[in-house]
């Protein structure tokens, strides 16, 4: 008998961060979480999710930051431009076609394309990482702070808890008009985490080629060890992003915002980076493995919902680190993903392992944004 999708269900979730994060150009303490389940008539649940922000602080655009309407029109959506194309489709078909069914990275996307990649790894009965390749299940993960509207004192308890839990790197937020005011928090980090912690900063679009090249080297004459500068100039500045790597001696990272993998090949092509983000989506990651293999170049995965991206962080052999934020969105997997001594450890569940909790799900569930469900 072929496995057919036969069903689903839709949430809308509003999740807690567990603290204020943000950065220089917004700060935030909750997100909404589109959150699909597909069945099959074998039995078998394919969960996939996908984000917005919308109650917040933003001064400036990313592609996250949107409103998600409630539930009954999410449903709605769903059963009107998404069931027709899967409903009683053969599984592996669908996985085979999910790029050019589900397009693009909104969050009903990238819902659909995560639940069928743990429906096939179900299928399969495998971890999803094991399904990408992977040779073993773990990678090195990172503290990031998401910290620039914390005080200091929230500040070195979020970084004393990363130092206290074996992390060998963290990465800090700057990108303040005061250089003071950041060097002022690097220094800080650096006396929470000690001599031996590999400390980045992540600028969020803040500077021009100029403006950085000026900021890094004042950080620096401080005294400030650096081991990488994140999204240091706009999505859009190809030429300043290649003067930039050109300019110093520190690894050059980008790009949170740019989604579209042929763009970041030609960043790439134009020695722009040093090393390469990559955003959580399964695809978008394996797209961006091939650019760094082909480059030699190292891959950063970006934070991603529950962890999801250490399927793809331990199946890539280009992977350098994986981010953790220590967010209470972990709060809805049933196993959320551990980390020990470091390392981001890939569930050895069949599929992704993240499966919500029934409990949780009704907990954060909301009909209509910002009222119960």
């Amino acid at each position: 008998m072929k496995t057919t999708i036969d069903g689903f269900e839709v949430w809308r979730c509003e999740l807690p961060t567990g603290r204020v994060i943000g950065d220089c150009s917004c700060h935030y303490e909750t997100l909404d979480v589109f959150t699909l389940a597909l069945k099959t008539n074998q039995g078998l649940v394919g969960w996939g999710f996908g984000e917005a922000v919308s109650k917040g602080v933003f001064t400036k655009t990313a592609p996250w930051i949107m409103p998600m309407p409630g539930v009954d029109e999410l449903q709605e959506d769903f059963m009107r431009h998404s069931w027709p194309l899967i409903q009683q489709s053969e599984l592996s078909s669908l996985w085979q076609r999910r790029q050019e069914l589900f397009r693009g990275f909104s969050y009903q996307s990238v819902a659909a394309r995560t639940a069928l990649w743990d429906l096939m790894a179900k299928f399969q009965e495998q971890p999803l990482h094991k399904l990408l390749g992977s040779e073993n299940d773990r990678v090195r993960a990172y503290g990031s702070g998401l910290d620039f509207p914390l005080t200091d004192a929230e500040a070195a308890e979020v970084f004393l808890r990363f130092a206290d839990r074996g992390f060998p790197a963290v990465k800090v937020k700057v990108g303040d008009p005061r250089p003071e005011r950041d060097l002022h928090r690097l220094q800080l980090v650096r006396e929470v985490v000690g001599e031996n912690v590999e400390i980045a900063i992540d600028a969020n679009e803040a500077w021009t080629c100029e403006e950085a090249i000026e900021r890094i080297t004042f950080f620096t004459k401080e005294g400030m060890r650096l081991s990488y500068v994140e999204d240091a100039l706009s999505r859009d500045d190809l030429d300043g992003f290649a003067r930039l790597n050109a300019s110093l001696d520190i690894d050059i990272v980008g790009h949170d915002y740019i989604l579209d993998h042929r763009e970041l090949r030609r960043f790439v092509e134009r020695g722009a980076f040093s090393r390469l983000r990559v955003s959580a989506d399964i695809d978008h990651s394996l797209a961006c493995a091939d650019i760094a293999r082909e480059f030699g170049l190292p891959l950063i995965f970006g934070n991603s919902l529950f962890e999801f991206g250490v399927h793809a962080a331990v199946a890539c052999s280009s992977t350098d680190r994986l981010e953790f934020s220590d967010l209470a969105w972990n709060r809805l997997p049933a196993h959320p993903v551990e980390f020990v001594g470091g390392y981001a450890v890939a569930p050895s569940r069949p599929g992704h392992g993240l499966d919500p909790s029934a409990d949780a799900l009704q907990s954060f569930s909301r009909a209509h944004p910002g009222l119960p469900k």
